[in-house]
């Protein structure tokens, strides 16, 4: 079955799969054109249907503080506006998951607090990763957690969140109502054009892998179908 220019997203069972369709525009390969863009076309994609789906790569919970029970519910909320990465205010979901995309499409990871996407090859389960391979230290942020670091099948890894969170100085007797962070919330764009079950994980340690329970917890699988005709 043809996928229709544009679907509409459908949000049900806690899956949001944001759909937008179109076609890929064949490249203009004159020298003009070309020139110092050599190997940025479209990938072979010309005159396909192709499609952008939209991945919430952690999110944050507003109302994950408040109470339900005893003489005085509260409802919970977060201002963001002086502190920009409560960390302990972030769900470490990827919604939906499975991501299902056709060859070609692109898959927009909207990354909310410090995460690092990264995507291994066909056939790679969580237990595969190795977690003793980490990136080393970051002077940007010394203090910062550990971040994965294999490279084994791995097809994509997204920007470090330890450079794109700097720690902002706080002058002597001002208030310590500062954003900080704010800017690791941002979009990475990606495209696959293999088909297969992908693995995709947060490489940031901690979120990965939960030490104290031995359990996976930040992961997920992108299924790539071939592409439409």
């Amino acid at each position: 079955m043809k996928r229709r220019d544009f679907v509409a997203s459908v949000v049900g069972a806690g899956l949001a799969v944001p759909i937008i369709g179109g076609h890929a525009e064949k490249a203009d390969k004159t020298p003009a054109a070309q020139e110092g863009h050599g190997g940025h076309g479209n990938g072979g994609e010309a005159g396909k249907k192709l499609r952008n789906v939209a991945v919430s790569f952690g999110h944050w919970g507003p109302q994950d503080t408040g109470t339900t029970t005893g003489t005085n519910p509260t409802r919970g909320s977060l201002d963001r506006f002086t502190n920009g990465n409560d960390r302990t205010r972030n769900d470490h979901q990827i919604i939906p998951n499975p991501i299902k995309v056709h060859v070609g499409d692109t898959i927009s990871f909207i990354i909310s607090g410090f995460h690092n996407p990264q995507i291994f090859g066909p056939g790679t389960q969580p237990e595969d990763i190795d977690r003793t391979v980490l990136a080393p230290v970051n002077p940007a942020f010394p203090a910062g957690p550990p971040i994965i670091a294999d490279t084994r099948n791995r097809v994509f890894r997204g920007a470090d969140p330890r450079n794109i969170s700097p720690t902002v100085a706080v002058p002597p007797g001002a208030p310590t109502l500062l954003p900080v962070g704010v800017s690791q919330d941002r979009v990475e764009v990606v495209s696959l054009t293999e088909p297969g079950r992908y693995l995709v994980i947060c490489g940031v340690l901690p979120h990965f892998f939960d030490a104290a329970t031995g359990q996976f917890v930040m992961f997920g699988f992108i299924d790539v179908e071939p592409a439409d005709d």
